[in-house]
């Protein structure tokens, strides 16, 4: 079928912290109120058995368990943020993606360029390989026939999500927009990548599809 759609777009670190607020918000969000209400009558409980008997180690046992498990519940999200933030800090931001939209299925291709990667010319010979220094015959020859050259240095990733077989629904943040899939995964278009007919058209897609 063809192409309906096509974005490009980058993450930065604070599209990608918004895009991982905007996941436990929708799929965790829920269950850890569920689960706090639950450890709080644990801990009602609890405190209503040291209360009655103070002698006895079970209340103190599981009150101690439901708080330290409360505790845990709202401070591991958090710890696995600033975490994966200072993670991209440190490696940077480097991949850049091309999202496709047809209408029975979504592609996406990561390309993946280090910034700081170190790149030669080399040439095959009969003694072996050996780099293209500047001014040399072969790199001449290479100035004249760039196809030459092999870049090996760009990796591509693809991605495809058939609408039949994968739960998908988009989301909207700021300046963000949310395509979650399968549970499981969570996909950043920030706004600025986008122009005015691109953005339209983009929600469009997943209004018409109710996939929202």
């Amino acid at each position: 079928m063809s192409e309906i759609l096509k974005v490009k777009y980058d993450n930065t670190p604070e599209e990608i912290n918004a895009a991982y607020r905007a996941f436990q918000n929708k799929y965790t969000l829920r269950r850890k109120i569920i689960y706090t209400i639950v450890y709080i009558i644990v801990i009602v409980l609890a405190a209503d058995l040291i209360i009655k008997n103070p002698t006895n180690p079970a209340g103190y046992f599981a009150g101690g368990l439901g708080v330290g498990i409360l505790i845990f519940n709202w401070i591991k999200p958090v710890i696995i943020e600033k975490k994966m933030m200072r993670s991209l800090s440190e490696l940077g931001t480097d991949e850049t993606y091309e999202m496709r939209l047809y209408d029975d299925r979504i592609e996406i291709e990561t390309d993946i360029m280090p910034e700081d990667i170190e790149t030669e010319v080399v040439a095959i010979t009969t003694s072996g390989v050996v780099k293209v220094e500047e001014g040399s015959e072969a790199a001449k020859e290479i100035e004249e026939h760039p196809e030459l050259v092999r870049d090996d240095t760009e990796k591509v990733e693809k991605t495809v999500y058939k609408l039949a077989e994968t739960e998908i629904c988009m989301g909207e943040g700021k300046d963000v927009i949310f395509v979650f899939v399968n549970r499981s995964y969570i996909h950043a278009v920030p706004r600025r990548c986008l122009s005015d007919s691109e953005y339209l058209n983009f929600k469009a897609y997943f209004e018409d599809k109710s996939l929202t």
